[in-house]
């Protein structure tokens, strides 16, 4: 009998519990007034970084729509494993309450890319990550790459500089010996050859709004060829190029979750002048990237891309041409390098979830709960690829597009790793098999 009371004392508190919170629906349009908000579970990070993520505010009214958007605006810090936002009626007023689950912020990630089909050219490594430093989502980053790339980096982020001025902050800084790319270059030289390089950049960034950043960069570059019957390939005509840099982006941003978007645009523009200090370098690179997310029909994901990049000036040297095949290529013409002034990239993607969110937690001895939390997701794809490149001068043909289609599979393990298998045929017919890490686009 006892056992019966207590059982129906405690349903009861849950019931009365749960009615407290109100629920909102996408099948209604019901709104509710927001009287404060309320951050839960933040053991380290600020109150202010996740407050500034977020569309609203107390005396906003809101809907299940922007309720879901601040959620992922605020997952989008890729510092937490789980958020849940909720409205709690108590005291005659309504409650935002944002519970976060935050992640483990140091650790290494081991990585290996290969560039080529054969397997003479990997390069592998580590980065190492310290997230969140402070509790500000700053981020201290070093990659140690050896292989086909050899090359050490370091970087440090500040999202946040000067809150009362939205001012962000970054400083990173290299020294590689990358082996050349351009198969002009390689013409010129006799065959493989490597690079010595060396740069640094200081970036300032302003927050506008919630959707507009703008950023000014100022950099330094160091680049060495081995030999002095190499300098048709430099921007200087001597064997080693070096000058200051500057530069200025732009950032429109609205969509919903920033590692796998489903909603929103992206449209990014980058201009870089280099040859500060130097009267015999005079260049400039421009880069546009347009992209839109959308949901179609209920989780069908419809996503397109159109990118472009622009090299100009006195001597653009031949280690800054727009190259396909390495970090931007077609799929199913993965390997296929190709060179020249511009670079032009488009693609579409349809995409499916076949698990949208499933929140996984274990609980190990020893083991922080930390490092045993994830957001994890499964998205089935089929997309479609083509890209050029040409000379200033030339004509834009539509016969000189390399083009690719497939479908495939992204693995969505939020927010330690993004990675994806791909089967891509080109426009020849010829299929090749793909995994990499991150999304397409």
């Amino acid at each position: 009998m006892i056992k019966f009371i207590f059982t129906y004392l405690l349903l009861t508190f849950i019931v009365i519990q749960a009615q407290d919170f109100i629920k909102l629906s996408p099948l209604d349009n019901k709104t509710v007034k927001i009287d404060s908000i309320k951050i839960i579970g933040n053991e380290k990070t600020k109150e202010f970084i996740i407050l500034r993520e977020l569309t609203i505010e107390p005396g906003d009214s809101i809907d299940y729509e922007t309720l879901q958007f601040n959620k992922e605006r605020v997952f989008s810090l890729g510092i937490f494993t789980r958020v849940n936002l909720r409205i709690k009626h108590e005291d005659q007023f309504n409650k935002l309450i944002i519970q976060v689950e935050e992640s483990w912020y140091i650790f290494p990630v081991p990585f290996i890319n290969i560039p080529e089909k054969t397997f003479t050219r990997v390069s592998y490594g580590i980065n190492f990550y310290y997230l969140n430093f402070r509790g500000r989502n700053e981020t201290i980053k070093s990659t140690l790459s050896f292989g086909f790339d050899p090359f050490f980096s370091l970087s440090y982020e500040n999202p946040v500089l000067i809150p009362s001025a939205d001012i962000s902050f970054l400083f990173a800084g290299i020294y590689s010996t990358p082996i050349n790319k351009s198969p002009t270059a390689d013409s010129i030289h006799g065959g493989y050859f490597d690079y010595k390089t060396a740069g640094s950049q200081i970036s300032f960034g302003k927050r506008l709004n919630l959707s507009n950043d703008i950023y000014f960069t100022i950099g330094y570059n160091y680049v060495e060829t081995p030999s002095s019957h190499d300098t048709p390939i430099m921007a200087s005509d001597t064997r080693i190029d070096r000058s200051f840099a500057a530069g200025v982006s732009y950032v429109f941003d609205t969509r919903n979750l920033k590692q796998f978007a489903d909603e929103g645009h992206l449209i990014s523009a980058d201009y870089v002048y280099k040859g500060i200090g130097n009267d015999k370098i005079s260049y400039s690179i421009l880069a546009v990237d347009i992209r839109n997310y959308r949901k179609i029909v209920g989780d069908l994901i419809f996503k397109v891309r159109a990118a472009g990049r622009h090299t100009f000036g006195r001597k653009v040297p031949y280690y800054d041409y727009s190259i396909l095949g390495y970090n931007y290529y077609t799929r199913g013409n993965r390997y296929l390098v190709r060179e020249g002034n511009n670079a032009l990239i488009g693609s579409m993607e349809l995409g499916f979830p076949l698990l949208k969110e499933w929140n996984f937690n274990a609980d190990l001895p020893i083991i922080p709960n930390s490092l045993t939390r994830a957001r994890i997701a499964i998205i089935f794809e089929i997309f479609a690829d083509a890209a050029n490149t040409f000379n200033n001068g030339d004509k834009l043909l539509i016969n000189d597009f390399n083009s690719g289609y497939g479908f495939g599979l992204t693995f969505l393990i939020l927010p330690y790793v993004i990675f994806r298998t791909e089967y891509a045929w080109n426009e020849m017919g010829k299929g090749e098999f793909l995994l990499e890490s991150g999304i397409s686009f």
